[in-house]
């Protein structure tokens, strides 16, 4: 848990209650108080919506479930957060992920605070029972009665009530035990004969009362409570008693001398606990591997930071500066932060201040000014990791905020210092080879062989390995990783002689260059000819690979064999979840193999990627409106980084020819993926350096014009498609015209000119039954749909739509059936039946979701949030406007820009049925949503009839 105000208290044991300086805080009634409790009892944890919903409502959730909860969240942050800004990143009550958290320290929970004075108590039970018996009788005073007292039968709390009752019964057995090791047991006698009332199946509680009678003179009623004990056990579960008891029975009966009191010698001094520790901070990731061998650096580094404001950690590749830096942070106590800033994919120095500015959750930061000021006076820790490739941006940008942020201390690694003024810099030695290098060795082998533990000369061998290593981390973790496939003593025979280099490297070199390339060399030395070949062959990818790909690039021999020799060296790396299998390589082992490649090998791979590239997009571009749809979106997400390098390097290069070849194939993935700005920038380069009889012009332009109706300028969209068709109509391309007429019909009733878009939409029909293409037909008739709705006639143009999606759906034109199914939605909404227009829209939204059709889902979703307006549900819609935005926002589609004719309708539908303050509020909950979230509102919002199972997207004629 994270902190929040130290006067924000929250009481659960009893009536759940939350105080501000000692005043009531109205939390609400019991759903809130259901929602305020699974979160409390998540400990800082993020809890999914869905969890939230099933744990408030149970299986009676309304279709509204998600946006009341998402009012109750916001009722909550104003209750507990007043002085919160309306849109703050962070605060108490957060958005994070599928779900929410609430940030309070474990001190301000009424329960954490019982569960650290009842731990410290049993822990003093037996050196110090006096302050035992006061640890346990402060805990036990926070009681107020049972744990989440007015959530009634409700199951939200009902594993945390019988958890917390257990230890308030432990707590009250400690506290009986205590009393009578102080003496007291006549005293002790009542409290534990409520507890056997309360609790007769407990047996400890039995056995103290025993001893506390027979210690009050009283061995006959200890015997006879002890026969009662067996009479409950027996009757109630069957069972005679354990161990303890039945010890306990006989040592009565002989009057055992033990069980007598006496008084201690000397009375254990017990110093006071540490004030418990803040638990990590989710701005820091959670280390995934142990430290081992770095506890003396970890306080030299932590002396110096405290002493001055900025620290470097250098030294060589693979030493572990980051792991140390990590480590160093995550026990910095700090009042804001500490924030970690990961520089190692961030390649252009210009965005270096919007990348730190990102790490702390800053709003979006243009420059190092902006940045400052976001810093201001706040005191902080910001550790910036992996600096050596910028260190001449890093440098000023370390100065300038040093100088005027006076409250912040930089922890930077890197692999040269920032000669900055008062930087001090901490070289981080190797491992102690004898000790820490060989303890880290055996503990990576044991990771990829944890039947095959190392003996004792095993172990001597290990040394020398890592003496040979000089001690370097990640030239050890490299080496054990070996273990998979080679033995100690191949590994230690393959790498004599070639690890010298780790310690002679030329002092002129870059640190970077020296060090842990030269450990990675290490490795790349154990390869085969034919896999060195592969190695160098793969460092092309970017973002991963799958099999078919590599085969495709490498070319023969065969790749299998060789990328299973390269998985197998832990130089690429699987990903066991997916479906084919991918892999990846380690960044910096890319660089490497890059670096080693002539001028000419990089040359020959590159165009063999780019190759591979241009036959995967053009594959891809033929069957995106095909029944293989979803997969092709899906492995062209996949292969995104891969053909973004390929399109770069054909520019880089005046290849005209395949920069055009790849953005016109890539066009409908960006159409349909989102990516609106960067497809139309990409799409005009290629155009500018292909020729201008490129048979590719035409479907690059009807590409760039769709997108540029996605940025809401349908304008130049249509001027693309009128230059698509005069090119097309000089060369005859029936295909292209085929494929440009229906926009340039529906861009025309965009402009409201019905008579030249049903002229243009007759042309159409002429070109496509020449054509010969399924799915174009599809769009034509979607069109006319539209079309003629716009003209008035929206019954006949309901037809015309469901015309169009059976054929659609016939030749798989997933996009054409959705968009006929959106349009049929909004002829809905004309024909005024809210509820039809509402079940339209929302079965769409929920399977656009699925197909992650990101533009098609926003515009889907807007028209559901009209017309959740025009069905009275106002609020609910509001909030989906707002989640359209957040999103649309950040892929640059607007559908209220792109949809001028009926976008602006969906938001006056919504917004005039509530207040602005309640539109604010309700958008705002929105904009904190994630597309899953939306999506599912959308799927409790869909009712089922006997003959449709709430699947069918498109609804026929009758359908409710």
């Amino acid at each position: 848990m994270s902190a929040e105000p130290a006067v924000l208290q929250f009481s659960v044991l009893g009536p759940l209650a939350a105080t501000r300086e000692g005043e009531r805080i109205e939390l609400g009634g019991t759903r809130v108080k259901a929602l305020v409790a699974t979160l409390l009892i998540a400990q800082g944890k993020v809890v999914t919506t869905d969890h939230i919903v099933d744990a408030v409502w149970g299986e009676q959730a309304p279709n509204s479930a998600l946006s009341t909860l998402y009012s109750y969240i916001t009722r909550l942050r104003k209750a507990l957060e007043p002085e919160r800004a309306p849109r703050a990143a962070t605060g108490l009550l957060d958005r994070q992920g599928p779900g929410y958290v609430l940030r309070v320290r474990p001190e301000s929970v009424d329960s954490e605070r019982f569960a650290a004075l009842a731990e410290r108590g049993a822990r003093l039970l037996t050196d110090d029972p006096p302050a035992a018996a006061e640890s346990l009788a402060a805990a036990l005073a926070l009681w107020r009665g049972p744990a989440y007292a007015d959530l009634g039968d409700s199951d939200v709390a009902s594993a945390e009530i019988a958890r917390l009752e257990n230890a308030r019964l432990a707590a009250r057995q400690d506290l009986a035990a205590a009393r009578l090791s102080t003496g007291a047991a006549v005293q002790a006698v009542g409290a534990l004969e409520s507890l056997v009332r309360e609790h007769p199946l407990a047996e400890r509680s039995w056995e103290l009362l025993a001893l506390a009678l027979y210690r009050s003179g009283r061995r006959g009623d200890a015997l006879a409570a002890l026969r009662m004990a067996r009479e409950r056990l027996i009757e109630e579960l069957g069972v005679d008693p354990g161990p303890s008891l039945r010890a306990m029975e006989a040592a009565v009966l002989r009057q055992d001398p033990a069980l007598d009191w006496r008084a201690p010698k000397e009375a254990a001094v017990i110093a006071e606990p540490a004030e418990p520790r803040e638990p990590a901070r989710p701005k820091l990731p959670a280390p995934l591997t142990r430290l081992i061998g770095r506890d003396a650096a970890v306080s030299a580094v932590k002396d110096l930071l405290a002493a001055h404001r900025l620290v470097t950690i250098t030294g060589p590749g693979g030493t572990g500066k980051s792991r140390l830096a990590l480590e160093i942070a995550r026990e910095h106590e700090d009042g804001d932060g500490p924030w970690l800033a990961l520089l190692a994919d961030v390649t252009d120095a210009e965005l270096l201040p919007a990348a730190v500015g990102a790490a702390m959750g800053t709003a979006i930061t243009g420059s190092t000014d902006h940045l400052a000021a976001s810093i201001g006076d706040r005191e902080m820790l910001v550790v910036l990791d992996n600096c050596e490739h910028l260190v001449d941006a890093v440098a000023p940008l370390a100065e300038t905020l040093l100088s005027r942020c006076p409250g912040l201390r930089l922890l930077t690694t890197s692999r040269e210092p920032l000669a900055v003024a008062g930087e001090t810099t901490w070289d981080l030695p190797p491992l102690d080879l004898d000790g820490a290098a060989v303890e880290l060795f055996v503990e990576r082998s044991l990771a990829v062989r944890p039947d095959r533990r190392p003996s004792y000369d095993e172990r001597q061998l290990i040394s020398r390995i890592c003496r040979e290593l000089d001690g370097l981390p990640l030239a050890i973790e490299l080496a054990a990783a070996q273990t998979r496939v080679l033995s100690l003593d191949e590994i230690a025979g393959g790498l004599h002689d070639r690890f010298a280099l780790l310690a002679t490297g030329s002092r002129t070199a870059p640190e970077r260059h020296r060090s842990l390339e030269a450990a990675i060399e290490s490795s790349v030395r154990l390869l085969t000819p034919p896999e060195k070949d592969l190695l160098s062959c793969l460092s092309l990818f970017e973002g991963g690979f799958d099999l078919e790909a590599a085969e495709r690039v490498a070319g023969p021999p065969a790749v299998l064999h060789r990328l299973g020799g390269l998985v197998a060296k832990s130089l690429v790396t699987v990903d066991g979840v997916v479906v084919p299998r991918r892999y990846r390589m380690l960044e910096s082992i890319r660089q490497y193999a890059l670096r080693t490649l002539s001028g000419d090998e990089r040359a020959r791979w590159a165009n063999r990627h780019l190759a591979w590239a241009v036959e995967l997009a053009e594959t891809a571009g033929r069957r995106l409106r095909t029944f293989d749809a979803e997969q092709w979106l899906r492995r062209l997400r996949h292969e995104q980084s891969n053909t973004r390098a390929a399109l770069s390097h054909a520019l880089a290069t005046g290849d005209g020819d395949s920069a055009l070849r790849i953005a016109g194939a890539l066009s409908w993935f960006w159409y349909r993926n989102g990516d609106v700005h960067e497809g139309i920038a990409r799409l005009s380069e290629a155009l500018d350096r292909a020729g201008a009889d490129h048979p590719g012009r035409g479907q690059a332009l009807i590409g760039r014009a769709l997108l540029r109706y996605l940025a809401g300028d349908p304008f130049d969209g249509n001027d693309d498609v009128e230059l698509a068709l005069r090119e097309a109509e000089a060369v005859g391309d029936v295909e292209t015209m085929a494929r440009a007429l229906p926009y340039r019909a529906y861009f025309l009733q965009l402009s409201g000119d019905p008579v030249k878009a049903q002229s243009a939409l007759a042309e159409g029909w002429k070109h496509v039954r020449a054509a010969g293409l399924p799915w174009v037909e599809a769009e034509l008739m979607m069109v006319r749909g539209q079309i003629t709705r716009v003209a008035g006639d929206p019954v006949l143009a309901a037809g015309q739509l469901v015309q169009a999606a059976d054929i659609a759906e016939a030749c798989g034109h997933d996009w054409a059936y959705c968009s006929s199914g959106w349009i049929g939605a909004k002829v809905a909404m004309d024909l005024g039946d809210a509820d039809r227009a509402v079940q339209q829209a929302a079965r769409l939204v929920v399977h656009l979701d699925r197909v992650q059709d990101v533009t098609s889902w926003l515009a889907c979703a807007h028209v559901l949030a009209g017309a959740l307006g025009m069905a009275g549900r106002a609020t609910d819609g509001a909030v989906l406007l707002g989640t359209v935005s957040a999103i649309g926002s950040r892929v640059g589609y607007s559908p209220e820009l792109m949809d001028p004719l009926d976008g602006p309708r969906n938001v006056a539908s919504v917004r005039t049925a509530l207040s602005p303050e309640a539109y604010e509020e309700a958008s705002a909950m929105g904009a904190s949503l994630t597309k899953e979230d939306a999506t599912a509102m959308a799927r409790r919002l869909i009712v089922s009839t006997p003959d449709d199972d709430g699947r069918q997207t498109v609804l026929r004629n009758g359908h409710s």
